[in-house]
């Protein structure tokens, strides 16, 4: 199966970090890129070409992977699809959909960490008939909790707790023939996602909350995911 990985963008929250000297994708955590821990994380579920949407420091990225990569769990096909000019997330996978073959193709953003097992939502996918599925995950707060009676006293506080609310992983899984129907240009989010949800097409894939997820958007949640990532193979 193939897939596409989301990793133009400028990376403008984080450029702190990279001092626009190299993407975010490239960004080290415990002691590798993100974009290196995504791809061995897809090779170990059988993903055997990813195509690398790119546009910002697109080279850096190529002289690094090069056209095949070598991961722990084996070698994984690497094809770049360069965007000219900025066509937003829609626009991206639109453009790349020339270099898949397969039926189903797996969609991502470059900038996530996670160890759930990409095999169940292969499964929950080729399963229904809806034309795409979405990972969700459990929203965990940005800041402290604070449970408060009528009187206002604090009865507890919760650092950072999940909330019952699931939002977009970042990962997704589609019928490669709905890559027509993306934009030209726009986000996926605004646009097809949209569309295909009208529809009654797209279903939820709920990851369960033990498994590891973090999109790194900050130099915040860099130094978190540094402490908290444990690597792709679970305990």
């Amino acid at each position: 199966m193939d897939s596409i990985i989301l990793c133009g963008g400028l990376g403008t929250r984080i450029r702190t970090v990279t001092q626009d000297s190299y993407p975010k994708a490239m960004v080290e955590i415990s002691g590798k890129t993100i974009l290196a821990w995504e791809l061995a994380w897809l090779r170990k579920y059988n993903i055997t070409h990813a195509i690398l949407a790119v546009r910002h420091l697109a080279d850096y990225i190529e002289e690094q992977f090069g056209s095949i990569y070598e991961t722990a769990y084996g070698e994984i096909e690497v094809s770049y699809s360069k965007e000219r000019e900025k066509l937003g997330s829609g626009g991206a996978i639109k453009l790349a959909q020339g270099f898949v073959s397969s039926t189903n193709v797996v969609i991502m953003n470059g900038d996530i960490l996670t160890n759930f097992g990409l095999d169940e939502l292969v499964k929950f996918h080729i399963g229904n008939p809806e034309l795409g599925t979405i990972a969700a995950v459990k929203m965990r707060s940005p800041f402290g909790i604070l449970d408060i009676k009528e009187n206002n006293t604090i009865s507890k506080f919760r650092e950072k707790p999940i909330l019952d609310h699931w939002i977009h992983a970042g990962i997704d899984l589609f019928k490669s023939d709905v890559l027509e129907r993306f934009p030209e240009q726009g986000q996926m989010e605004e646009t097809i996602f949209v569309d295909l949800a009208k529809e009654q097409q797209l279903k939820a894939f709920k990851v369960n909350p033990k498994y590891y997820w973090r999109s790194i958007d900050s130099p915040k949640d860099l130094q978190e995911a540094d402490k908290e990532w444990k690597g792709i193979e679970l305990e």
